[in-house]
């Protein structure tokens, strides 16, 4: 995800149309190019402490000189509006079953201790299907950590491109990102909570390294952890939130070189990492990716 190559790429913007991607204490680019198209991919982490400096030179000099954003999906406010709406309709059990019924006795102990600690209501949890209780817990657990929203990098680039009058597009509906986790069997849904509440459990430690190792460009340790994650989550939530998201976006992202112009594209850091990454899916196809 970074690494160095600095001086020539700091010269000027032009620079940015021969310069290979940046190596460098900063979260990592990766660059496409053919004779009239030029499109960088960045890893980016949604929810960050405001206080961690990661919008390094070369981010910033290739998100300057790009004409179009492209995000994960849209995160204006309209947009924001339909995820809540999404949840509730995807996101409710049926009448008459609990988060409870489903957890046993053990882990409904744990849900309802997590959910006091972070101030959320336990009641309305357990009429939640598992995998918006594991979001809920999750991102009020990640808030009171100090991280933000409104600090990821999602966020902070967008209000940048808006005010810059940049275009947008996005690789997914909100009803396509939704699903990926509401399309999930009962059982993934299930241990997709477990292990949020034992992440929970072990506290923030874990969420710290991963954002450090990101902001710094350190490709191998952020890997490493994330392969960590991805073993415990198992083969079908890594399919789900991963592997077939990634092929959807390789090809969009390969369809693209048959235009023209300068895009920045930046998706969650997981996605452009392993051997079944957008930047692995995408050389494997023939197209030449430079960086890490």
């Amino acid at each position: 995800m970074r690494i160095l190559s600095l001086l020539a790429c700091l010269i000027a913007s032009l620079a940015l149309a021969t310069c290979a991607p940046p190596r460098q204490s900063e979260p990592a680019l990766w660059r496409i190019t053919d004779q009239d198209s030029e499109i960088w991919l960045f890893g980016s982490v949604h929810v960050l402490p405001p206080d961690l400096a990661w919008r390094g030179p070369h981010v910033s000099e290739a998100f300057a000189a790009a004409e179009e954003f492209v995000t994960e999906t849209d995160t204006g406010d309209e947009a924001q509006q339909s995820f809540a709406s999404l949840a509730a309709r995807y996101g409710a059990l049926p009448p008459g079953r609990t988060l409870s019924q489903l957890l046993g006795d053990s882990d409904q102990g744990r849900l309802i201790d997590a959910a006091r600690e972070l101030g959320l209501d336990a009641g309305a949890l357990n009429r939640q299907r598992p995998w918006l209780a594991a979001l809920q817990l999750s991102t009020a657990y990640a808030i009171r950590a100090g991280h933000r929203p409104e600090a990821g990098v999602e966020a902070v680039l967008g209000a940048d491109a808006r005010a810059s009058g940049k275009r947008l597009w996005f690789l997914e509906t909100p009803e396509q990102q939704i699903r990926t986790l509401a399309d999930l069997p009962e059982q993934d849904e299930l241990h997709f909570l477990r292990l949020t509440l034992r992440d929970l459990e072990r506290g923030a430690g874990a969420m710290s390294a991963m954002d450090e190792a990101w902001a710094r460009g350190d490709v191998a340790t952020l890997e490493a952890l994330l392969d960590a994650e991805w073993e415990a989550a198992g083969p079908t939530i890594h399919a789900a939130l991963i592997t077939n998201r990634n092929r959807d976006w390789a090809e969009q992202i390969e369809r693209r070189l048959d235009g023209s112009g300068r895009v920045f594209i930046a998706v969650g850091a997981a996605h452009l990492l392993g051997d079944d990454s957008v930047i692995a899916l995408l050389r494997a196809r023939g197209v030449a990716v430079e960086g890490p």
